[in-house]
């Protein structure tokens, strides 16, 4: 209850109500992002599982599809509109990383890694930009995307 308090006062009822329509999207989108991470250590470390039809990237595809979708749905307040930007040059990348991976061949993980390093930016831009929408740090992730942050709230 405190969490809607402190957000009503930071936030107007109409980017209240975004914010609590769109925190499924953004945390479908970390999802799917965390797997396709976790498909790329199998990838880096030469498992024969790393298959684009592994049941893991078929289960992120689907809820890319689902998030896409709805994110495209939303109809974002003024005050939501950089959030919104972020979330829409995360679905982006994220997608371009899912379609990468969908024909990658030995030694082409950059083309997966670099769109999805943008992705992971891009949520942590979308969290930075309105309250209600949790960051989590992949600094010491086992993938090794390196990319810096602060600590998780």
């Amino acid at each position: 209850m405190a969490d809607i308090e402190a957000l009503s006062r930071q936030v107007d009822d109409a980017t209240a109500a975004y914010i609590l329509e769109n925190q499924r999207c953004f945390e479908d989108l970390k999802q799917v992002a965390s797997q396709l991470a976790g498909w790329l250590v199998l990838a880096a470390a030469g498992s024969k599982e790393a298959l684009p039809d592994h049941p893991m990237l078929l289960a992120a595809r689907e809820l890319f599809r689902e998030s896409d979708d709805a994110l495209r749905r939303a109809r974002p307040t003024g005050q939501a509109q950089r959030h919104h930007a972020y979330l829409l040059r995360a679905a982006k990348t994220i997608g371009l990383a899912l379609r990468q991976a969908e024909c990658a061949q030995d030694g082409a993980l950059d083309s997966i890694l670099a769109p999805l390093r943008n992705g992971y930016a891009a949520l942590e831009g979308a969290a930075d930009s309105l309250p209600g929408f949790e960051k989590i740090s992949y600094e010491r992730a086992c993938c090794g995307l390196g990319h810096k942050s602060g600590p998780a709230q």
